[in-house]
């Protein structure tokens, strides 16, 4: 039976409460996928002396883990504290750390069933008010042991990568590594956007007996189908095979976009009063989630493919780059580029005719929108901001350059 007006309303408001494109997730039951991550991450936490380096490409869901999974913890006979903060540009060592004693007396303050003895309490009251700038790797030192001798204690430190600081990113290896080595009962989790535990911390050698590293790589096409499953059926409405798959392939790995098609292909179907998604609702979502997407992206792409030459050919050289195939760290040679070029111009392109592009797209001028490599003579690509890869690739349907054919046997 077809939906009603009212039922159709109801339906795509709720599917805005389910689909997150924007934000991270922060609901258990509209999380999906990342199960070797979450086992890797509580293993940890289960061995004293260990910590976390939780670590990947921008947009891959390393904050949507720590909202669903550190909530959720549980130690039988223990009480359980997770305090989690955001980092700064401008971040000191001890700004980071008054933050985190700050959300331990907020927490203390606002959980009815958390007791934390008063001495405890007064330690982080004198530390975060009369030491606040003088906070050392001794002072976090007792304050952890104080508080772990007594709950399960995760420290959760997100955004990391955003300090620009080099001496707070050794100062926090040596915290860590005083930390293990003193045995203190709690973990401290470090997230960020790095290609490895080195782009993250400093000092990483002398750091790796006690720090597990995480790496976050973009989510497997079953995974990303998980996730379009998840929210529709909480919505209580379905997909077909065919849809499910073409939102997998366009989403490159990225959850942003899983939330993004699936929101606007499940509007698409509701509209036309049905509760099953198909391909030709997938069509009309990518549609929409062209004007939908970040005004960053957008303006990212306008900068790189801006022209006065109406011969330049940079939106058909960047389409090209996000249609090449590439490694598991998602870098492509210009080799890659050429025949996906080709199937968009019609014509056998040579390397020679679309080399300086390439070098342009990682200059500053064009962004840079992608990120370059060199190995002796030899360079490799990537997409700078991995959000970047599929809005390129919906642009390319949408105006013309490629049809959504092409776009599956290119993803």
């Amino acid at each position: 039976m077809p939906l009603s007006p009212g039922e159709k309303e109801e339906r795509a408001f709720q599917l805005g409460r389910i689909f997150k494109p924007a934000t991270p997730i922060n609901r258990v039951d509209l999380f999906a996928g990342r199960q070797s991550q979450t086992q890797d991450v509580l293993d940890a936490i289960n061995q004293n002396g260990q910590h976390v380096v939780l670590y990947g490409e921008r947009g891959v869901g390393k904050t949507s883990l720590a909202n669903v999974l550190f909530p959720k913890l549980r130690c039988p006979g223990h009480e359980v504290m997770t305090p989690q903060i955001n980092c700064t540009s401008q971040d000191t060592f001890s700004a980071i750390w008054k933050r985190v004693f700050e959300e331990i007396q907020f927490k203390e303050d606002t959980t009815e069933h958390l007791d934390i003895p008063e001495a405890v309490v007064n330690l982080l009251a004198d530390y975060t008010q009369q030491y606040a700038d003088e906070l050392s790797p001794d002072i976090i030192r007792r304050v952890l042991l104080e508080l772990g001798s007594r709950v399960l204690l995760v420290v959760i430190i997100d955004e990391f990568d955003t300090v620009e600081s080099d001496e707070v990113r050794q100062t926090m290896a040596d915290t860590l590594k005083f930390l293990s080595d003193r045995n203190v009962p709690a973990t401290v989790v470090l997230i960020g956007v790095a290609d490895d535990v080195e782009g993250l911390i400093a000092d990483h050698q002398s750091t790796e007996r006690c720090i597990v590293q995480v790496p976050m790589p973009r989510m497997s096409r079953r995974e990303i189908e998980d996730v379009v499953t998840t929210c529709l059926t909480i919505a209580k409405m379905g997909i077909d095979t065919l849809a499910l798959r073409d939102i997998s392939r366009i989403s490159k790995g990225l959850p942003h976009y899983a939330h993004l098609l699936g929101l606007h292909a499940g509007r698409a179907a509701v509209e036309q009063g049905s509760i099953t998604v198909t391909q030709d609702h997938v069509s009309r979502g990518i549609r929409t989630a062209i004007g939908k997407a970040q005004a960053s992206i957008q303006q990212h792409y306008r900068r790189a493919i801006s022209s006065a030459r109406k011969d330049a050919q940079y939106r058909e050289v960047l389409l090209a780059c996000a249609m090449a195939r590439t490694d598991e760290f998602g870098y492509f040679s210009p080799v890659n580029v050429r025949e996906p070029l080709s199937r968009i111009r019609k014509e056998e392109c040579k390397i020679e005719a679309f080399a300086r592009h390439l070098h342009a797209f990682s200059g500053t001028d064009r962004g840079p929108v992608l990120r370059k490599e060199e190995y002796g003579k030899r360079a490799r690509f990537r997409f700078a901001n991995p959000l970047i890869q599929p809005y390129v690739l919906l642009k390319g349907v949408a105006d013309g350059l490629i049809s959504e054919e092409d776009l599956k046997e290119a993803t």
